[in-house]
């Protein structure tokens, strides 16, 4: 059961996991290659929720489950899956990447359970916060993990400071100019089968997000598109559309012409 956790991506799997992402192998496992990566895979991967909303399942984290619905069915996913598949990814391109566990602080006025799966990525003495699995504000690239540590990615500003000897806090600076806190997580090694119970927690629990609105959404190099429940909403060159969707048609119109999302 709980090996199908760890099964290798082939050559084949790898190739067409970077041809889903737009990106040429091989490739130098740096810093601005890792950036690269992160960057394409928001464009091109969405973030969604719809197994666990719509269909009312429990996503499997199985390495070929998540492959198949990934790259092969051309889904999302939310962060469980799709943080874990690039994982892979990373470690079969050459990177030393390994999975950490985070809490949302983001909106938050009390401290969440760590609910959340991200990736540390090591290059030569320094590690890296990378995250492709975030339904909210995510950088746009990888982050020093070190106390002080700014990078401005794409316009956006995002930097990092140290909570206490093993939690470290992911900020930015919002669109008003405000510090706000998004994420907290440890450089704890975090092995697959950690997240099983949490994955499943997340797809079952009626206090949890996923079950409560269907979730959707996308980066695009200078916005975004995001869908709540019914409402659709495309961020773009500093305007805002919202449209509300009436029907399953529209809705699977939008999945498919604006997420690529064509079955789920």
């Amino acid at each position: 059961m709980y090996e199908d956790l760890y099964f290798t991506l082939t050559e084949e799997h790898i190739q067409a996991y970077a041809d889903r992402i737009g990106i040429s192998l091989p490739i130098r496992p740096d810093v601005k290659h890792l950036d690269q990566i992160i960057y394409q895979h928001q464009c091109r991967i969405p973030f969604e929720n719809l197994d666990v909303f719509d269909r009312k399942i429990t996503p499997s984290l199985n390495v070929y489950a998540l492959y198949d619905k990934i790259v092969t069915r051309k889904r999302g996913g939310y962060c469980f899956e799709l943080n874990a598949l690039l994982c892979h990814f990373l470690r079969a391109a050459g990177y030393e990447a390994y999975a950490c566990s985070c809490r949302i602080l983001r909106g938050k006025s009390f401290i969440p359970p760590r609910l959340h799966q991200a990736i540390l990525v090591r290059i030569q003495d320094t590690l890296y916060y990378c995250d492709v699995g975030y339904g909210g504000p995510q950088p746009a690239g990888a982050v020093p993990v070190v106390s002080g540590a700014q990078k401005i990615i794409r316009g956006e500003t995002f930097f990092m400071e140290q909570s206490s000897n093993c939690y470290w806090t992911l900020s930015r600076i919002t669109s008003e100019g405000m510090e706000e806190k998004v994420i907290q997580f440890t450089t704890q090694i975090q092995e697959a089968v950690n997240f099983v119970p949490i994955n499943f927690y997340c797809a079952n629990h009626p206090d949890c997000v996923f079950t409560q609105k269907r979730l959707v959404n996308l980066r695009l190099p200078d916005g975004s598109l995001a869908l709540t429940d019914m409402t659709f909403t495309r961020r773009e060159n500093g305007s805002c559309t919202t449209k509300e969707l009436t029907s399953q048609k529209e809705l699977e119109e939008i999945l498919a012409e604006q997420f690529g999302i064509c079955s789920f």
